[in-house]
């Protein structure tokens, strides 16, 4: 028997008005994914627990069986995911690209960049120096990135504030906030502990992002993009510092068999190759169907390598916080059409899921249950995939470190 967990980023949501009172996964008919969710065991998940609106990399660590106490923050998963090497005196951030006003209030937190506009940016931002310690940028995908911070001589400290309006930090996790309206500036670092590292890191990332501010203002890839009535990537938000890497035990020695991985963003990625999961390459510049068709074709040829394979898929959860219901919806067909219709599931155990809940309505991750299906058997629940499968589904609702385990020994909880 192999194992494939199929996570759908975001792709949970609410009823819409602009899908006639449906959400876009019931909108989407994803025939092909609900023909497996009928022969399936269907049930509805926190991804971490009741209560918590988790990101993504919370939320993974989660699922794939870690405790979230144990974790030491996003920062250091991007980092990884984007190709640094952590240390363990070293901060790491995440990063976005984002679009100020002359005011310094913020248009736009996210700023689409093409890779050439943001490989170019990353090699300008790497001449900022600053006293005390080394800087490293590393672009990553749209509007994405990493900072490394390492010391020279002085200790730093993960007990930051987020320099970012869309995200409260609470401990080692952020907590999504609703959009804001209206223009807001950009917030300053602050140690959330009186310590001298706290403060001595939160003055560091203060002075990277004015030096970051007037670096970009003066960049040639700015100044075209104004040229071309875009908006410029001329600020950077950091948040979710983390210190060092998390000390976990490999996911084949915890579960005693081979994982393997594919991803499209540099988060679950570093999260993969944290746990020691073997990489899957997947690369691809189409989009919709052959996208997604490539994807389940990469899948279908490595199963056979793998004991489990983890698949994250990106798609649904950008215009979820874009506030695009109908956008999601084509998305989650293209991928039923392309992905689930093309999987070979031969001697295979399926288990699709979402990491959480991103509302149109919110443009924003919510605290909401995810859909569940583990499948496939004889006997299924019978169920489509989607929110409704609430108390109707035979696994219940549980938290998602219960996931791999439920995954690994349905047969005997059947029996």
């Amino acid at each position: 028997m192999r194992y494939l967990l199929v996570i759908l980023d975001g792709a949970a949501d609410r009823k819409n008005a602009e899908l006639n009172g449906k959400t876009p996964l019931e909108a989407a008919n994803m025939k092909n994914l609900n023909k497996i969710a009928r022969q399936s065991l269907a049930g509805m998940m926190y991804p971490i627990e009741k209560g918590i609106a988790p990101e993504s990399d919370s939320a993974v660590f989660s699922i794939l069986s870690y405790n979230i106490k144990n974790y030491t923050g996003r920062g250091a998963m991007e980092a990884l995911g984007a190709g640094l090497k952590v240390g363990k005196n070293d901060i790491a951030l995440r990063a976005n690209f984002a679009t100020i006003d002359e005011n310094k209030m913020i248009i736009s937190r996210r700023c689409s960049l093409t890779e050439k506009e943001a490989k170019e940016l990353e090699k300008e931002i790497n001449k900022i120096k600053i006293k005390g310690v080394k800087i490293k940028f590393k672009a990553t995908v749209d509007y994405r990135g990493a900072l490394l911070i390492s010391p020279r001589g002085r200790k730093l400290s993960q007990e930051i504030t987020n320099v970012d309006i869309g995200y409260i930090k609470k401990g080692t996790i952020s907590i999504a906030k609703a959009a804001s309206e209206g223009r807001l500036p950009i917030p300053k670092a602050k140690p959330l502990k009186n310590t001298k590292e706290a403060k001595f890191t939160a003055k560091i990332v203060n002075e990277f992002i004015d030096k970051a501010i007037e670096v970009l203002s003066k960049s040639n890839v700015n100044k075209k993009r104004i040229a071309e009535g875009k908006q410029a990537a001329n600020a950077i938000l950091l948040r979710d510092a983390s210190l060092g890497l998390p000390d976990v035990e490999s996911i084949e020695k915890k579960f005693g068999i081979k994982f393997c991985f594919v991803t499209e963003m540099p988060v679950e990625r570093g999260i993969a190759k944290l746990l020691k999961m073997h990489e899957i390459k997947f690369e691809s510049a189409k989009r919709g169907i052959e996208r997604y068709e490539k994807l389940a074709k990469i899948v279908n040829k490595n199963t056979g390598n793998c004991d489990f394979v983890y698949v994250h898929i990106k798609g649904p959860d950008e215009p979820g916080h874009a506030g695009d219901p109908k956008k999601k919806r084509d998305i989650l067909k293209a991928i039923d059409n392309g992905f689930f219709s093309k999987l070979n599931l031969y001697d295979t155990r399926i288990c699709v899921t979402c990491d959480h809940a991103t509302p149109c309505s919110l443009k924003a991750h919510s605290s909401d249950p995810v859909p569940v299906i583990i499948g496939r058997f004889r006997n299924g629940d019978n169920l489509r995939f989607d929110e409704n499968i609430d108390s109707k589904g035979s696994l219940g609702i549980f938290n998602g470190n219960e996931l791999i385990s439920k995954i690994l020994h349905m047969d005997e909880a059947i029996k």
